[in-house]
């Protein structure tokens, strides 16, 4: 196991995914969503190419102030399967899921959205947000491409387990 950067979202970077007062592209966003504080960085950068975020996203992103190092993890020898670490309470994984589907179909569809939106907020359990899970996954996909849609769909598959 090696050791690598952790990065996490600053009360700015928070700030800035209700806000949207910066007008980040659509790849800087959906990576500055994507960054939880979990992941090592090799990770996160193998994300950001998959959605085909800027080489220097993360860099961009700190300089910025929307996100900084929360520390230092051990990689696991097979990089790729390295689990995102579990939410405490079923609400808190209910929420985050929510937040995350929303804010990224927004992001990818803009007004197109709204149907979906609609449905998400009846949504009012975790399994309400699984059976989401596909529609919203092709609409990524139509957006944004096979390999975004992806690596949204295993973070949002991490949040409802």
């Amino acid at each position: 196991m090696a050791a690598a950067d952790v990065y996490r979202k600053t009360e700015r970077g928070q700030a800035e995914i209700a806000s949207r007062k910066l007008k980040l592209s659509p790849r800087l966003r959906t990576m500055l969503i994507l960054i939880d504080g979990t992941q090592p960085e090799l990770l996160v950068k193998e994300e950001g190419e998959k959605v085909g975020a800027p080489e220097d996203f993360l860099d961009q992103l700190v300089e910025m102030g929307l996100v900084e190092k929360a520390g230092r993890a051990a990689i696991p020898a097979a990089a790729g399967e390295a689990p995102i670490a579990p939410l405490a309470n079923e609400f808190e994984r209910f929420r985050a899921a929510k937040d995350l589907m929303n804010v990224t179909i927004v992001d990818a569809l803009g007004l197109k959205s709204f149907f979906f939106t609609m449905k998400l907020e009846r949504a009012g359990t975790i399994a309400d947000l699984r059976a989401l899970a596909e529609p919203y996954r092709q609409a990524i996909a139509k957006a944004d491409g096979e390999a975004a849609a992806d690596v949204l769909a295993r973070h949002l598959n991490e949040m409802l387990r």
